[in-house]
């Protein structure tokens, strides 16, 4: 075990397992959480179920030093919060969140405020769209997965662009790609290995 992988299992107070080799991992056994790690450049998350939504805690690399930060999720698809050394970043939605039936209703959107350190910043739109059914393949193991195109416009802001992939059955994104104004890629988010995690 690396000793990143070491430093996240000590801060998330968990036990890790990968599943045995041929066995892909299934709704029943990743409602106790799961981690995602890509090897290079190394970057691990872990993810928890947490009622409709779910936290994420990682490990961030910065100035040769470990810092962790976490985020709560409102759905898998729709971060809430995000705290780091930086501060505490929130995001408040007018709509209902009902993100669950996507593919049917192909589109989401609400008014979005956000919060820096408890203090209203900037307002805006939030808007998800559903662009289709895909596959995505982790260790040998694949899962459906919607893909998912995701758009925060702050007013003042550069716009924040995503294509997810998100597999509804592990309620995890399991590829990301942040995209430019003019929908070019300009990084992407895949994982080697997807395990499982066990709260205390």
């Amino acid at each position: 075990m690396s000793i990143l992988l070491r430093s996240l299992s000590l801060l998330l107070g968990t036990t890790l397992a990968a599943p045995a080799f041929g066995n892909c991992l299934n709704a029943n056994e990743t409602k106790y959480g799961v981690l995602l790690t890509r090897e290079v450049p190394f970057y691990s998350v872990f993810y928890k179920p947490d009622g409709p939504g779910l936290t994420e805690q990682k490990l961030v690399e910065r100035n040769r030093s470990l810092q962790p930060v976490s985020a709560a999720y409102l759905h898998p698809l729709l971060v809430e919060k995000r705290v780091s050394a930086s501060g505490t970043h929130e995001l408040k939605y007018a709509n209902a969140i009902a993100l669950d039936d996507l593919p049917q209703k192909k589109n989401w959107q609400s008014e979005t405020t956000l919060f820096i350190n408890g203090k209203k910043s900037v307002s805006g739109a939030t808007i998800i769209r559903f662009d289709g059914w895909g596959e995505e393949t982790i260790a040998s193991c694949s899962y459906k997965v919607w893909a998912v195109n995701s758009r925060l416009e702050l007013t003042g802001l550069p716009p924040i662009i995503f294509e997810q992939y998100y597999s509804p059955e592990l309620r995890v994104v399991l590829r990301s790609v942040r995209l430019g104004p003019s929908n070019q890629p300009l990084s992407e988010l895949r994982f080697d290995r997807l395990q499982i995690g066990w709260g205390n």
